[in-house]
Order: structure tokens, then sequence, then C-alpha cells
């Protein structure tokens, strides 16, 4: 089983506290969001879970006791760093702090487990295909030391 704690929310940036409560109590309930009345029930516990995957914008709140999951469980994590700026994304970090924590995050878990992702890729009079690719190419430049690969799509 593959647990994903960033399909429906940015949980690693809003909810590490529950995250880190569930796997510590080894359960979670899971609401379908398609049929609202059924709520699954999940176990955490590292023989049942081949891997949790991680997708976030902000690994900074959970950082310091990441280890608590990580010494247990097989660990993935997607890294979301764009070129949205607050008027986009107003609870996200600066690009300059997502790459501090970025490498952060590499100290803790190695380049292999992380993926960046530059997603979603907007087209607007401000974020334009040529600010995008500047952005990119800048990005690219600095994470390369730090990652292994990089996912994108268009919207």
């Amino acid at each position: 089983m593959i647990i994903n704690t960033g399909a429906r929310t940015d949980t690693v940036q809003y909810y590490s506290e529950w995250l880190l409560k569930r796997f510590k109590e080894g359960f979670v309930y899971a609401r379908n969001p398609l049929f609202p009345n059924k709520v699954i029930r999940y176990e955490l516990k590292p023989e049942l879970v081949d891997c949790v995957e991680f997708c976030s914008k902000n690994y900074a709140p959970i950082l310091p006791r990441l280890h608590e999951i990580t010494s247990k469980f097989n660990t993935h994590f997607h890294y979301t760093i764009t070129a949205y700026g607050k008027d986009v994304e107003p609870g996200v970090p600066s690009i300059e702090e997502s790459i501090k924590t970025l490498v952060a995050l590499k100290k803790l878990v190695g380049r292999e487990r992380i993926v960046w992702r530059y997603d979603p890729i907007l087209l607007t009079e401000k974020y334009t295909t040529k600010l995008h690719f500047e952005t990119f190419r800048k990005l690219a430049e600095q994470l390369a030391p730090h990652i292994e690969r990089c996912i994108f799509q268009f919207r």
C-alpha cells in the first residue's frame, strides 16, 4: 500500500502535527470525496505500508520531527517549487526559502528520495512562457546538486 499524504491538501505544511499523531497512533480515517458517507480506516504500520509519498510546497513545519516517520517507513518526497509569487500562492514560502528547506530535507533523507515538481504551469499576462523558462532555468541550476529529477505538467 502507498500512502499519499498530499493528494487532497498540503498536509505537511498545514497539518504536520495531525499527520505525526496519525502515524504515532498507527491509523487514519479517510472520507471518500465522491461518496461522503464512506469512511475508510487505513492502518499506518510499516509491515502494511510499502511507501509514504509526501507532496508539499513547504516541508519546513515537519523537518524537526520527520524522523518519526522516516525511521519506520520507506518514504518519497515531491517538493513543488514554481515561479509564482504571493499573488497566486499567498501561503507558500519564497523560492529562496523553499530552496533552503529542500537542501535541509536532502540532508535528512538523501537526494534520491526527492523529486522537484515545477507544477502546475499557469500561463497568464504576468506568468508568461518567457518567465517560466527563465525561472525554471535558474531553479534547475540551483537545485541540480540536490535532486535527481524534475517533473512538470501543463493544466
